[in-house]
């Protein structure tokens, strides 16, 4: 049987149907999952979703902001309020998004079998978001949590087209095109997430490949540089042709540099513990401590924050955000009355690279160091920072 042609119900789409289109979606999908992904889960856009069903263990949610996506879809479907966006369109987009569910299914069932631990898996306006661990540094398994994905979206494009040459003559035409050109989306899905633009799918499968002959540091530079310099191209082509592409390549590049800095300081970090470079001899105050007391502490000793104990327990941390906007009628009342006593805290043997992501993802300058729970350092970013340059300067 030959293609199906295209049907009155598909003329709108097919006559504004541009690859980058496609692209953007798929660049999106990206974007969410290795650049803002952090910024996701800390916020509230992960906590505003409903869970669906569960796959492999994995929660399924959709949040909030695409169901209402979805509704809008169908609403101007239904009154064909435009031209090419009807109801067989509609039903083309939601397959399209459970494609990129199933895409996401791909890489995590992959990554859960080498014990990468995944706590859902979220659909948004913009795509798939995974909220997982770090992918393992093994490049065989990186490869083939890379490829789960792009392969997810080829076997569906084959069934597809398997049901359509073998069924299509006795389908109705809209049913075998709505077929059709569902797999054609998922063949383009799966061949654009191939490219080398790291950290795409296609620039973590050429860092795996590297990974196999040089450093993982050296390997994650080499497919960034890749995935920056086809960011820059994909920038020049939108100057001409589409602005789309321009913001497209700013977010590849952005997401290739992240990821590089990510890995670049983990490895930096490797082996080093909390206690190798906290602050052992903190100044602390007591509950009793008026606010004026400790505002003048803070700009005689440069600090900016300080934990509050009674004798070794520590009952919690006042920083300068804590007590600046403190009228000046109340600046004799004591520091326990304005600290934070909901406390993030690490311990001596604790990895630096782990008491960084803390420090990054509840957005705080310090935290105390407790062991048996007693106050026995404290460590802050600009701690991290300079260590970070030291050893930065030895592996130079």
């Amino acid at each position: 049987m030959g293609l199906p042609p295209p049907i009155k119900p598909f003329t709108g789409f097919l006559s504004s149907f541009k690859p980058e289109n496609l692209q953007i979606m798929c660049i999106f999908r990206e974007i969410v999952f290795y650049v803002l992904k952090p910024i996701l889960i800390m916020g509230e856009t992960m906590r505003q979703s409903l869970k669906i069903f569960t796959v492999f263990g994995i929660p399924i949610e959709l949040h909030i902001s695409f169901l209402f996506l979805m509704l809008i879809i169908y609403i101007i479907a239904f009154l064909n309020i435009i031209p090419g966006l009807n109801v067989l369109m509609a039903v083309l987009i939601t397959l399209l998004f459970v494609t990129v569910v199933i895409h996401e299914l791909g890489h995590s069932y992959v990554a859960q079998r080498y014990g990468v631990n995944i706590k859902s898996i979220v659909l948004l306006p913009i795509g798939g978001v995974s909220s997982m661990e770090e992918i393992p540094s093994d490049p065989g398994q990186e490869f083939r949590i890379a490829v789960a994905g792009p392969a997810v979206n080829f076997a569906i494009a084959a069934a597809g087209y398997a049901v359509v040459f073998a069924l299509g003559s006795f389908m109705p035409k809209d049913v075998s095109s709505t077929i059709y050109y569902f797999s054609l989306l998922n063949l383009v899905l799966g061949a654009f997430n191939l490219l080398p633009a790291f950290p795409m799918d296609g620039g973590r499968v050429l860092r795996a490949y590297l990974a196999g002959k040089m450093s993982y540091v050296r390997a994650t530079e080499l497919a960034a540089t890749v995935g920056k310099q086809l960011a820059i191209v994909m920038a020049i082509v939108g100057i001409f042709f589409n602005i789309f592409l321009i913001l497209i390549g700013i977010f590849i590049y952005m997401g290739a540099e992240q990821e590089y800095r990510s890995i670049l300081i983990s490895t930096l970090l490797e082996g080093v513990l909390v206690q190798d470079i906290m602050t052992r001899k903190v100044k602390t105050l007591k509950p009793t401590d008026s606010i004026g007391e400790t505002l003048d502490l803070m700009f005689q000793e440069k600090h900016m924050g300080y934990p509050v104990t009674d004798g070794k327990e520590i009952l919690g941390i006042v920083t300068f955000h804590d007590i600046s906007r403190i009228p000046e009628n109340m600046k004799d009342s004591s520091v326990d009355s304005v600290m934070t006593k909901n406390l993030v805290l690490t311990r001596p043997g604790e990895q630096v690279f782990e008491a960084l992501k803390k420090l990054n993802k509840h957005g705080i300058g310090r935290l105390p160091v407790v062991d048996n729970d007693e106050l026995v350092g404290i460590i802050s970013k600009t701690d991290v920072t300079r260590s970070l340059e030291i050893l930065n300067l030895k592996l130079s």
